[in-house]
Order: structure tokens, then sequence, then C-alpha cells
């Protein structure tokens, strides 16, 4: 795998030396906003400075168990970068967690308000975390508005010489069946990868979910298919043409745990993960003494127990002209 020497330092910072990669999501903002609006019984658009100080908790307890952390910039990034430690990657999200829906309930994606890849790269982002939804049943304007959204989030962090990390989600529409749409979300999921499968797109980094639906796995209890079926497919996942991460995507950690050990096994370079890591124990909030306690045993549980399987990734090695050109020797 080729890449730039800007590149591959990134890929260090957010990585370990084997480009191997335990990174941590605290750039939620509707969970968080919503858990913490009804634990203080508030409305969820006036807890913005609590959620603030819950991030920076989050960044304070969990941050040194991973190899990389995910921040926003409004309410993350005030709190949590004085207490992120020096060795931890820093990722930077664009997309805005507000996106607009057109008739029938198809979703446009945006990047945050006054934001951009050139911000997030003077505040020293490693990497810039790019979200977009897709349908690939979509009409073909809302499919091209997203296509062309991601492909020019990829040349600007080109330009910039900085990690593309791209995460892409199917979602129901307004009305659509629960079972029809697990049932279908298998194939979705594949489908929804391979359309940003085009080098063009300058995607350093995949973010992907299992290729399925947890309801339907039948080791946690579904009739549908198995984790060995679901590694199966993510072995496509690995025929992108860059490394990817699994994402937790709501599943609980002992969910998380048992996809992520077939993950490995289908070829990933780590995870990225969020709820799955500190969703439980916030059930302490708002009780910052005792969530701070629950953070610190179960949630650095929960990594210890991904950071084991991660350390079974075999080393991957990146291709790198470390010559720089028109410089005298």
């Amino acid at each position: 795998m080729k890449t730039t020497p800007a590149k591959a330092r990134a890929y260090a910072r957010i990585g370990d030396a084997q480009m191997r990669f335990g990174t941590l999501a605290i750039d939620q903002r509707p969970p968080l906003f919503n858990l913490v609006a009804k634990a203080l019984n508030k409305d969820p658009e006036a807890v913005g400075a609590e959620v603030r100080a819950l991030k920076g908790l989050l960044a304070e307890t969990l941050a040194r168990s991973v190899t990389g952390i995910l921040i926003d910039p409004h309410y993350a990034f005030p709190a949590a970068m004085p207490l992120i430690p020096r060795e931890t990657g820093l990722m930077l999200t664009l997309e805005h967690h507000r996106f607009e829906t057109t008739e029938g309930g198809w979703r446009k994606s945006a990047i945050i308000p006054g934001w951009s890849v050139e911000q997030a790269v003077q505040m020293g982002a490693d990497g810039l975390k790019l979200l977009a939804w897709h349908r690939p049943d979509a009409p073909p304007e809302v499919v091209e508005h997203q296509l062309e959204f991601v492909r020019r989030v990829g040349e600007e962090c080109k330009k910039a010489d900085r990690l593309f990390i791209f995460e892409v989600l199917p979602y129901p529409l307004p009305g659509e069946d629960e079972a029809a749409y697990n049932a279908k979300l298998r194939e979705l999921s594949l489908q929804i990868a391979a359309a940003f499968a085009d080098p063009g797109f300058h995607i350093d980094l995949y973010k992907l979910a299992i290729p399925g639906s947890a309801s339907l796995v039948r080791e946690w209890g579904g009739s549908g298919y198995s984790l060995d079926d679901l590694e199966a497919d993510m072995r496509e996942y690995t025929k992108l043409p860059a490394p990817w991460l699994l994402l937790s995507g709501g599943l609980n950690i002992d969910q998380f745990v048992d996809a992520f050990e077939h993950a490995a096994m289908a070829g990933a370079r780590g995870y990225l993960a969020g709820r799955a890591i500190w969703q439980h124990p916030l059930r302490r909030y708002p009780d910052l003494a005792a969530t701070r306690a629950a953070l610190l045993e179960e949630g650095r549980e929960a990594l210890d127990r991904l950071n084991e399987v991660l350390l079974s990734i075999p080393p991957m090695h990146l291709e790198v002209d470390w010559v720089l050109e028109g410089i005298a020797g």
C-alpha cells in the first residue's frame, strides 16, 4: 500500500507501528444529547454545556487506552483536547449530525456549518472523518449528491495531505417495514461499501459496520445468519482500496468483541468504537463520581478486551517514498 510521508506519519499517530488501530469515538452528538437530557429532565437543546463536560470526562478516563480518538469540534474539542495524551492520535469529525431529508425520506449529508477540512487541519487533526448516508436505491439526484459530497471531501483531504477516514451507513425510510429492512441489510451493507470503492474518492481508512442486522445473528439470538457468514462477507470489505476498521454501531460490548474477532480474521485493521465502550458506564450519569468510576473500570475493561484481539492482527507495512526531491544534499 503506497502513501505519502505525511499520511504515513498520520497512520502511525492514530494507530501503532504495525498499522493496527484501536480507536475511540466520542464525536457522537444526538446519542449523548439525548442521554444527558433524559438524565437531567431537560430539553436536548439546553444541555450543550453538560454534554461538553461529559465528553471531557470520556477523554480523561479512556483516551490512554486507545491509539487514537475521534472528537467533534464544537463540544468535544474544547473539553477533551487538553486531556488527550500526547501519544494518542487525533481525528476530527466533519459531518453535521443534522441532514437534509428529501421527499420520500432520502438523506443528503452536509458538513458542520462553518467547518472545513482546512480548519480541522489547523486544529491539529491527524485524520478527518466523514459520515455519509447512502441508499443505492435513492433517486439519482440524491445518489449523485452523496457521491459528490464524499468525492469533494476526499479531494480536500488529499490536498491537505491528511488521512480521509470514511464511514458509510444505510438507513431505513419512513414507514419502511423494520423486518423487511433488516432482512436486506446484509446485501445493502456490501452494496454501500462497493459504491465508494473507487480510488478517486481518496479514502485512506474505511469505517464500516457488520454487514447485516444484529437482530438476525444466530449467536445473538437471531435466526438469520451466523458470525461466520458475516466474516465471509467482511472479506469483501478487505478488497477495498484502503484498510478498514469495524465500527460498533450500537452493539453491546460482548457482541462487539465477538464481531471484532471475526472482523480481524476477515482482514480488518482495527476498531473505531463509541457506544459499545461508554454506553453502559454512562448509566451512572448524572452522578459524575460514579460515572468516572464506571468508565475507569468497565470502559477500560472493554477496551482491554478489544485490544487483546487487536494484537492478533498481523503487521502491515506501508510503501512510502521518504526521499524529498529538489533538496540539495
